[in-house]
């Protein structure tokens, strides 16, 4: 079978609040990184971005699966406040930079447990302009899985389209890096945006006690 060509950019979260899940995060972003490295489903090249209101950092960039760099708790260190907004464009901004290969499908996934508390340079209203415009006129599947907060609610505001959020518990962050995993390759196989959506199960999976 011929592996489809997938480039995912996943921002997440490193404010201080997602302490009391740092280490299920860095094992839920390492298993999504194994997973796609012994996918036979599609050849994936990520980068990885983590922020905070002290900085939003590139971490690795444009790497195949196979040579991406594991988080540990020495490169995941929890801090400060939430500039979910400042983030989400400054990542926009540099997946728009990305020489895409042949075919090869973008994909965003943000990763959040907070709602915006501290971007200076963006309002949801500029995040939503710019995540429709990628979604609906270039092609984007632009995921979010909101840990212990209103997925529906926070997606929408930024134009995240239907389908395309989970709501979980941040116990359920490593099965639902898989969700996301999972969506990114229906979505690479067939080009169809709808065929990223979220299925039901998965839903169910991620909000579960």
């Amino acid at each position: 079978m011929n592996k489809s060509p997938l480039y995912a950019h996943i921002l997440l979260d490193r404010s201080g609040s997602m302490e009391d899940c740092r280490d299920t995060t860095i094992d839920a972003f390492n298993e999504y990184v194994m997973g796609l490295r012994r996918s036979d489903q599609v050849d994936a090249r990520l980068s990885l971005t983590i922020f905070d209101s002290q900085s939003i950092d590139l971490v690795q960039h444009i790497e195949p699966a196979a040579r991406f760099l594991e988080l540990s708790r020495r490169n995941y260190v929890p801090r400060a406040s939430t500039p979910l907004l400042d983030a989400i464009g400054h990542v926009v901004s540099e997946t728009d930079k990305v020489v895409l290969r042949p075919d090869e499908k973008i994909c965003l996934v943000i990763i959040t447990d907070g709602l915006e508390n501290a971007s200076k340079e963006h309002t949801k209203q500029t995040i939503k302009a710019l995540l429709t415009d990628r979604q609906n006129n270039k092609g984007w599947l632009v995921t979010f899985l909101g840990a212990d907060v209103d997925a529906f609610a926070e997606a929408g505001a930024i134009g995240i389209k239907s389908g395309k959020y989970l709501s979980l518990k941040k116990a359920k962050l490593r099965e639902s890096m898989g969700f996301a995993a999972a969506s990114q390759a229906r979505y690479a196989q067939t080009g169809d945006i709808s065929a990223g959506d979220f299925l039901d199960e998965e839903r169910n999976e991620a909000n579960r006690d």
